[in-house]
């Protein structure tokens, strides 16, 4: 999702055109006129990404020989829209029902567009401008590192100022434009993981200026729902924090016997989450497979718990043969992510492990590759 409103101002160049307008419950008209230097005679057309997806116009209008039109068109709610040129970038604006609207623009520079009566329409390109080529200069720079990864201290070194200066940017600009629906431009430059608080503001102040919007209610669902994920894995990291038990298992194995993860008490064990479609899972596979001949003489067992899907038990049985999975305790009730286990555990992504010791307790979560030999040699001394 970190680069889904993104989208909304940049890839709407490349929809599709179709010869029949849309037909929609119209909340009001607005209306634009103006001149687009090197596009005379021609048609463009507007779009919205909440009616067909953005891939069929809403209406068009076609300028005269010099480049000027006088457009009147319903809209059936305030929101942001798109006009496509089709051979060069679109032109985002804000619309709501009453506006009446002028710009000037030269279709070669299309982000050179002046806005008459539409400050909100101007702030989208103010921003989206520098944020351009701010991500411009990211993945040329991604590239780089992408082929030499020795060069990415350089290349951090030389990012970071302009770093530095977009983020001050954008927080001057978001601190200008609270009331302003612009802010909506702000959403796809945040990195969620490490700024998500402040994703969730421009989304509170977007719900305060320009509520009703589909595409700021679609966002609010969005934080709605992330942060119900974020609160489920805060709950989650606490109840697989290292001491705790966690909930016992007890799922059909290969031959349809019920199996419990609490028979294995007084044994180390590895859970371990795969499924025979999961590559990363199949890869990590051997590395589970040499630490439990080295050290299952010793009290270490792996229990494994396949989110393999409905019907597909042979693929099941077929991988453990294919790896060399000689430990006893396999078990899956083909439910895919649906699988009991999984929600037990909140498991989000595979391969997930949860180590125990002998009476049970999590040592710790996601302990694979190297550092579940380290934890092995620890626990054992060898």
């Amino acid at each position: 999702m970190k680069r889904l409103f993104l989208g909304i101002f940049i890839g709407m160049a490349s929809f599709t055109v179709g010869a029949q307008e849309m037909i929609f419950d119209s909340y009001g008209t607005v209306s634009m006129d103006g001149q687009i230097k090197g596009f005379e005679n021609k048609t463009m057309y507007l779009h919205n990404q909440n009616l067909a997806k953005g891939k069929k116009p809403m209406d068009s209008c076609t300028t005269d020989a010099e480049g000027k039109f006088v457009w009147k068109t319903a809209i059936p709610f305030k929101d942001y829209y798109a006009i496509n040129f089709r051979t060069s970038e679109p032109l985002n604006l804000v619309l709501q029902a009453g506006d009446s609207i002028t710009f000037n623009a030269d279709v070669t520079n299309i982000n050179a567009t002046k806005f008459e009566r539409s400050k909100d329409s101007q702030l989208l390109l103010e921003f989206l401008v520098p944020f351009t080529e701010f991500k411009r200069l990211g993945d040329s720079l991604k590239l780089v590192v992408a082929k030499d990864r020795s060069k990415g201290p350089e290349v951090n070194a030389y990012y970071k100022p302009f770093a530095e200066e977009f983020v001050r940017m954008r927080s001057e600009f978001i601190k200008k434009n609270q009331h302003s629906p612009a802010l909506l431009v702000v959403l796809g430059s945040f990195d969620q993981n490490q700024e998500w608080k402040a994703y969730t503001e421009v989304v509170r102040l977007l719900d305060l200026s320009f509520k009703g919007s589909p595409t700021v209610e679609s966002v609010k669902t969005y934080v709605l729902k992330k942060n119900a994920q974020i609160e489920a894995q805060r709950k989650a990291n606490e109840a697989f924090a290292p001491g705790k038990i966690p909930p016992d298992i007890a799922l059909p194995g290969v031959d349809g016997d019920t199996l419990r993860l609490s028979d294995l008490k007084g044994k180390v064990v590895l859970i371990d989450f795969w499924a025979s479609w999961c590559k990363p899972c199949r890869m990590e596979n051997p590395n589970v497979v040499r630490n439990y001949q080295k050290y299952n003489k010793d009290g270490f067992e792996v229990f494994s718990v396949s989110l393999d899907n409905p019907g597909h038990g042979d693929r099941w049985k077929g991988a453990i043969q294919q790896d060399g999975l000689i430990w006893p305790n396999h078990v899956s009730d083909l439910k895919g992510w649906q699988s009991s286990a999984a929600k037990a555990y909140n498991v989000r992504s595979i391969p997930f492990t949860v180590l125990l010791d002998r009476e049970g307790k999590i040592i710790g979560t996601n302990i694979r590759g190297p550092k579940l030999e380290e934890n092995l040699k620890t626990i054992f001394g060898y």
